[in-house]
């Protein structure tokens, strides 16, 4: 008998109807989940939903995260498969995932009441999880992250390009990232993506420093975010407040990031502290949150046996 499972789709996507998902792609679909979810309940995180607070947000909790994630989870096992069965140029994969984010971000809405929680870690994951899917048809051994990343800028070559240069500020349909394009030229996830996440990268090793360094897991996450928050041209802040806010934000993580007792109690009362400001000037830095995921999702899919993590 058969170990693949069949897919039912709800959504009607081509890419999806019918569809066989392997034992192997459902692997790589339960690390993208366990990235995303290790993301959210990490705490604390300012400005951000985690389990104490709903951070700088008033129509999202950690509920509506947790709902968010179980409605978009199998979708990246689809991603993972796709790629897997994909014969062709990797660019052409491009459009195979952004027809299934689409399906994912419909079952999102639904999920939570038109909420944007993921939209943006629903195109990074899918990435992803496509990336590793295609190298686990086509080579052996364990995932390497370089390969990942290899891949990954392969099959978003010329996204900006393509889909921000042409942008015409006229056009109805523009988003608050494509906005600061036009006014900033701020590439956003597109320019991350085409780089291959390199600011996710160096939040990964971050995270595996403070590891192998016996730092508790959460707060390698803690410290992987406020690293992400010196560098990012987080969208997210840009579009709420503008660039006097995004540096003030750096200003203060760069603080916790050098602090001489990083990783303290009390430097994790500190962190709090900042949680706090951050909720009273509705800073959210969302952007940094995503690709923290994305660093998550790399170290779970390249480091073995971490299912204590």
């Amino acid at each position: 008998m058969s170990n693949r499972i069949a897919y039912d789709n709800t959504a009607q996507n081509k890419y999806m109807k019918g569809m066989i998902i392997s034992p192997t792609a459902f692997k790589i679909g339960s690390n993208i989940l366990k990235a995303i979810l290790m993301e959210i309940i990490c705490t604390p995180k300012p400005g951000l939903v985690d389990r104490a607070n709903a951070g700088a947000h008033k129509d999202m909790d950690i509920s509506t995260f947790m709902q968010s994630t179980a409605a978009i989870a199998h979708f990246m096992s689809v991603a993972a498969q796709v790629a897997m069965d994909h014969r062709g140029d990797l660019n052409a994969l491009l459009p195979k995932i952004r027809a299934i984010g689409l399906s994912a971000e419909e079952e999102m809405f639904l999920a939570t009441d038109n909420v944007n929680t993921q939209k943006g870690l629903i195109f990074s994951g899918m990435l992803i999880a496509a990336a590793a899917g295609y190298l686990t048809a086509r080579e052996t051994g364990d995932l390497k992250l370089l390969r990942i990343i290899q891949t990954i800028q392969k099959i978003t070559e010329g996204i900006v390009e393509r889909e921000l240069m042409q942008l015409d500020k006229n056009e109805q349909k523009i988003t608050a990232g494509e906005w600061l394009f036009l006014d900033s030229g701020v590439t956003g996830i597109r320019g991350e993506a085409e780089k291959g996440f390199p600011n996710a990268e160096a939040a990964y090793q971050v995270i595996v420093k403070a590891n192998a360094s016996g730092i508790p897991f959460e707060r390698g996450l803690i410290m992987a975010l406020l690293f992400l928050m010196t560098r990012v041209d987080d969208t997210n802040i840009l579009a709420r407040h503008g660039a006097e806010t995004l540096t003030y934000v750096r200003n203060q993580a760069n603080k916790l990031v050098l602090s001489e007792n990083a990783y303290s109690d009390e430097w994790l009362d500190k962190v709090r502290e900042l949680d706090k400001d951050f909720i009273e000037q509705n800073i959210s830095p969302g952007g940094c949150a995503d690709l923290l995921a994305v660093a998550l999702m790399f170290y779970y899919l390249t480091i073995p046996d971490k299912r204590m993590h």
